[in-house]
């Protein structure tokens, strides 16, 4: 594989959790088939089990995409200011964008000869690069050296979604500061962003909360194109990131401090691939990673050394599919990502002569050992909505979630879609069977908030006080997303479906997209279009039947497609 054709990601950071203090490893950064060594006045800790092993990858692997997503994320917020920074803010100091994947944002500032500017930013919603902004942020100072706020005295709301807007990744609430500061004017290509503050983040695959700081977390990044049009990017990432959150084992609090993690990629022919994204083309990892874990109630306590022995490939496509790849830990320990996709871990024990190995399905299945909130790129791929007759069965599944988005003809939305998911206890209902319940806008609450879960109108289900199932997001002006979460899938029938109770002439159609996450399965995305409106009523043409659910009694569940003998609604 040519040079051209590859992300080359260098690992060389320390990551302290808990109480531990920062140090200097002194290690030197190693490419393909580095030396594993100790660092100064430290004995790596042993490894003797794979599951210990596997714990100290999927923190390894969560950690590069940690770093790689809020780089990102930062760079793309500070883009759309920054395209408004002209001295033309003396005259037109105000305006409104349409996005071009929803939404919108509007911006008011004032310009100081030569090139001082402050601007501020209020956004309505709109979807950028796989985010959904809501809130405001101020830029101040100039095109080569400003200070970004967001949230300032209120939340700024960042919803994370899949490229296609069909599946909730995760709900951020930010207040965060950070400095850019660049070499040049738009489009930059050479820029370090400086980041303090805090985001709390619910992540809809590990349904809980988690509280993130920022500690001056700094990344540094050149890009330089070729003249064939290639872009080559390197990322350098200090400073200081914490994590805490409440789990089965008690609360969690991980403090991770970055040294010179180094990231170069090359993109292949950027004038057609967004010159930003970290996930486009084929990449690899290569390099060493040193660092202390200390997790508290999770993970596996200790001093790590990982370097490369062959790089790890990644393609472009999503899921990220591995063609090769061998890292050893503490000189013991293997990780090898094979070209199914796949992941070993394993473990040779020199005292026993033993060796042990276990088998992930791919990266993803690895993470989850030692999940923390990582705003991972990577998730489960979508399966397609089964066909009539068709049902699509899964060994097990606890947990459903259902996301619902909408946009009007005009890439902008006004209306109010509503979600609603109805229960019977009979697995097999028929036309005239009565539902037992259903959770929509207008079902009230009586039970108090699951950890992390801040649901509107829910039920307890096992009446231990505590909600089950509920509506956590309920947007009534457009766009979405609405979201219910169901924690405890009991035996029965499920109908989940969509009203339109409120559709404006010219929004009109409205087209839904919806998607089912029922454990690590995803189905989507469905897609439909309405052009009535009922307030919840019982008229067809208001109502998208969007899939059924049926959980038998042995914990094994179906998932179909709509019976049309089944009323969607309440």
């Amino acid at each position: 594989m040519s040079n051209n054709r590859v992300v080359t990601i260098a690992l060389f950071f320390a990551i302290f959790l808990g109480s531990c203090g920062s140090t200097d490893f002194n290690s030197p950064a190693g490419g393909g088939g580095g030396t594993t060594g100790t660092p100064p006045g430290s004995q790596q800790t042993p490894l003797s089990t794979t599951t210990q092993a596997a714990q100290v990858a999927s923190a390894t692997a969560q950690s590069r995409e940690l770093i790689l997503t809020s780089t990102q994320l930062f760079k793309d917020l500070a883009d759309i200011g920054l395209g408004h920074l002209t001295p033309s803010l003396v005259t037109t100091p105000t305006g409104t964008v349409t996005c071009g994947n929803g939404g919108s944002y509007s911006y008011s500032g004032t310009y100081t000869a030569p090139s001082t500017y402050s601007l501020a930013l209020t956004f309505n919603g709109c979807r950028y690069r796989g985010f959904q902004f809501v809130g405001a942020y101020q830029l101040t100072g100039t095109p080569s050296n400003f200070t970004v706020s967001l949230g300032g005295g209120s939340t700024f709301n960042i919803f994370n979604f899949d490229p296609a807007y069909t599946v909730l990744l995760a709900y951020l609430k930010a207040n965060v500061g950070y400095t850019m500061a660049s070499s040049g004017t738009p489009p930059i290509s050479s820029y370090a962003i400086n980041a303090t503050g805090s985001i709390t983040s619910f992540d809809y695959f590990l349904l809980n909360t988690y509280g993130m700081t920022l500690n001056a977390l700094r990344s540094s990044v050149v890009e330089t194109a070729s003249a064939n049009l290639d872009l080559s990017t390197t990322l350098v990432a200090n400073g200081g990131f914490s994590e805490s959150w409440f789990g089965a084992g008690g609360s969690s609090t991980a403090r991770m401090t970055f040294t010179n993690l180094t990231v170069n990629k090359t993109q292949v022919n950027a004038a057609t691939a967004p010159a930003t994204s970290y996930t486009t083309n084929t990449r690899s990892v290569d390099g060493r990673v040193s660092y202390a874990f200390t997790p508290g109630s999770f993970g596996y306590s200790g001093l790590f050394d990982i370097v490369t022995s062959t790089p790890i490939r990644f393609s472009s496509t999503s899921p990220l599919q591995t063609t090769q790849g061998m890292l050893t830990t503490n000189g013991t320990a293997r990780t090898s990502y094979n070209a199914g996709s796949d992941v070993d871990i394993i473990v040779s024990n020199f005292a026993s002569s033993v060796t042990s190995t276990v088998n992930f399905p791919r990266e993803y299945d690895l993470m989850k050992t030692t999940d923390f909130a990582a705003m991972e790129q990577d998730k489960p791929p979508l399966i397609p909505p089964p066909a009539p007759g068709v049902p699509v069965s899964l060994p097990t599944g606890s947990t459903l979630a259902v996301t619902l988005t909408w946009v009007g003809p005009s890439g902008s939305s006004t209306s109010d879609m509503d979600l609603h998911l109805h229960y019977y206890s009979s697995p097999t209902p028929t036309a005239g069977t009565p539902k037992t319940w259903t959770v929509h806008w207008s079902g009230g609450k009586t039970c108090s908030d699951p950890a992390g879960l801040p649901f509107s109108d829910a039920l307890d289900l096992d009446a231990n006080g505590v909600c089950d199932t509920g509506l956590d997001f309920d947007d009534t002006n457009g766009y979405g997303p609405e979201h219910i979460t169901d924690l405890k899938l009991l035996p029965g029938y499920y109908i989940a479906s969509v009203n339109s109770f409120a559709l404006p002439v010219a929004e009109q159609p409205t087209t839904l997209y919806l998607s089912l996450h029922i454990g690590d399965n995803i189905f989507g995305p469905y897609i439909s279009m309405l052009n009535a409106s009922d307030g919840d009523g019982s008229t067809l043409a208001a109502w998208y039947h969007v899939a059924d659910i049926r959980v038998n009694s042995n914990g094994t569940i179906d998932v179909m497609a709509p019976d049309p003998a089944l009323p969607p609604w309440d």
